[in-house]
């Protein structure tokens, strides 16, 4: 969670900033035009049904796409497997934990797949996880836009805040994280 507000914030600018011309070249190619990818954008975010974000993300056949996550979810594979395969609230404390370690592994481990065989395991994707890089996202959390918006503000509180966003997107930072480089960025010193 501390990652999506981080990744969202990261891409605000309190002003416009012009989208760089490769990047609206891909994007367009993705969503025909920026004012569709806008429109799904408003649409998508202001149709969610509880709390999340919704991310552009760029897959690996560098095609972009958006994609909704509920709660803490996350866009990045590598977050669907679970980084703590034994449950501690269920386990039976009286065993100490080399014999929890060891009690599954097989006497030997030479055969196909096992640590010492000519070829390496295979690497499997997890499950729900898909190979995406994400470019921006909108927080969706009511707390982010009901104290500024409410739920009727212009007869959409939510609505009206996800169009309100799509005029503060640091557009230079979603150009780096697309790998895409601007070459109309000029540095302040």
């Amino acid at each position: 969670m501390a990652h999506n507000n981080h990744f969202f914030f990261e891409s605000l600018s309190p002003k416009p900033v012009p989208i760089p011309e490769r990047l609206k070249g891909e994007l367009e190619r993705c969503f025909s035009s920026i004012e569709t990818l806008r429109q799904e954008l408003v649409l998508t975010a202001s149709a969610m049904f509880g709390p999340g974000f919704v991310w552009v993300v760029k897959d690996r056949m560098r095609d972009f796409r958006i994609l909704n996550t509920y709660l803490a979810g996350s866009p990045y594979q590598g977050a669907h497997y679970r980084r703590q395969p034994v449950d501690m609230n269920t386990e039976d404390s009286s065993i100490s934990e080399h014999h929890r370690r060891t009690a599954g592994n097989p006497v030997n481990s030479v055969g196909a797949h096992g640590p010492l065989s000519a070829t390496p395991e295979e690497k499997l994707s997890p499950p729900g996880g898909t190979g995406v890089t994400p470019i921006l996202c909108i927080n969706m959390w009511e707390h982010v836009w009901l104290p500024d918006f409410g739920f009727f503000h212009n007869g959409n509180g939510k609505r009206s805040y996800a169009e309100a966003w799509w005029n503060c997107i640091d557009w230079n930072v979603v150009a780096t994280r697309a790998e895409i480089q601007a070459s109309n960025i000029k540095f302040q010193r």
